[in-house]
């Protein structure tokens, strides 16, 4: 993690006498007064005095207009940057409220300041999302965290992905991200593998849903693919995850197991063989390396969505819990049962397959 180095003003002069202090104060009166009273050239003007005096008198005549010129909305941006990048007891109120910083001056200061500097910005009652990915980028969870608990803060796609993915160290930020109207499904069921149970019920109660229009509106698409000999790629990945059928028919009918629940009744005598588990995947109808995912996680839960998804009942899912072992009736297999009665068919299909197809676009970019 690359974490810049903070900014500090220099103080090339210490104050003498009262004199600068009143001078200072002074040209602050005048920028702060309304624009019906003051024209926009002499503000700069006299913004451009005082900055030559703020930057080399200590830091109480610096503190005492930033306070000052925390609410006015168009005072002079030189000043304004020059003291929201000084230390944090004089940037801070204008780094929580002056509308005088760009986002350009937040780009800035978020790469020059300090970690101090970055949660106030963060916090802001409004962050654009040019300005919420340069903070995130850096990946300070005390910043992240400020954004993601700031409504105001808006995430674009990109941002919402690189939390997501620093969420698998960081369990912290799983909570305020379910909150967050910007997770979209592919991120949300991407966090479902970093979740804990609870976390993992409100993914599929929000994320889980049944595909019926899509089926109805690609019903007549399937003919149309057959009669093409399937040779469209594209066309064939997005059918499979429309399709009503999960189980792969074909495969169970070459099977020496017959079917999925014969090789359960296998991997439930004989435990997680390589075989078996590629074997669990081909009928399932999904990759191999999500099938080694769903089986490999203690948690129970993909266990659950994969035995739904396939029409494999309850006492089947046991079976497989207790082949795949380190479960137990109190916990792992609890979570799954749980999760197994809480959900449709449809719905877990639909987390199922989007899994495989999300996967299967990840290994066509590589």
């Amino acid at each position: 993690m690359n974490i810049p180095e903070p900014l500090t003003l220099t103080e090339t002069a210490a104050e003498r006498g009262h004199a600068r202090a009143t001078l200072a104060r002074r040209l602050a009166d005048i920028i702060c007064l309304p624009s019906s009273i003051i024209s926009p050239q002499e503000r700069w003007i006299v913004g451009d005095l005082l900055y030559e005096i703020l930057r080399n008198s200590d830091a109480r005549i610096r503190r005492r207009c930033a306070q000052r010129l925390a609410e006015i909305s168009d005072a002079p941006a030189n000043i304004v940057k020059l003291l929201a990048a000084d230390e944090i007891s004089i940037a801070s109120p204008l780094l929580e409220i002056s509308a005088a910083l760009s986002d350009f001056d937040l780009m800035e200061i978020s790469r020059l300041g300090s970690i101090d500097h970055r949660v106030l910005i963060a916090s802001r009652e409004s962050v654009s999302e040019t300005v919420t990915a340069a903070l995130a980028s850096i990946g300070e969870p005390a910043v992240i965290s400020a954004l993601l608990k700031n409504s105001k803060a808006r995430l674009a796609p990109p941002t919402v992905n690189h939390i997501v993915a620093l969420a698998e160290d960081e369990s912290r930020y799983v909570p305020a991200l379910l909150k967050r109207q910007e997770l979209r499904p592919r991120s949300a069921l991407q966090l479902f593998w970093h979740c804990d149970h609870e976390h993992r019920k409100q993914v599929l109660q929000r994320f889980a849903v049944g595909r019926s229009l899509m089926i109805e509106a690609t019903e007549d698409v399937f003919s149309m693919a057959s009669a093409e000999g399937w040779s469209d790629p594209l066309v064939n990945r997005t059918l499979k995850f429309v399709d009503r059928r999960q189980r792969n028919r074909e495969a169970s009918d070459d099977s020496e197991y017959g079917s999925m629940e014969g090789l359960i009744a296998q991997i439930h005598t004989r435990g997680a063989e390589p075989g078996l588990i590629g074997e669990l995947g081909l009928l399932a109808g999904i990759s191999d390396s999500l099938v080694v995912r769903i089986c490999s996680d203690l948690g129970g839960e993909p266990l659950a969505i994969l035995c739904k998804a396939t029409g494999v009942d309850r006492d089947v899912l046991a079976q497989l819990c207790e082949g795949l072992g380190g479960f137990s009736e109190t916990e792992g297999l609890h979570r799954a049962k749980t999760v197994y009665d809480g959900l449709s068919v449809e719905k877990a299909q639909t987390v199922l397959r989007y899994w495989d197809w999300a996967k299967a676009g990840e290994d066509r970019r590589k």
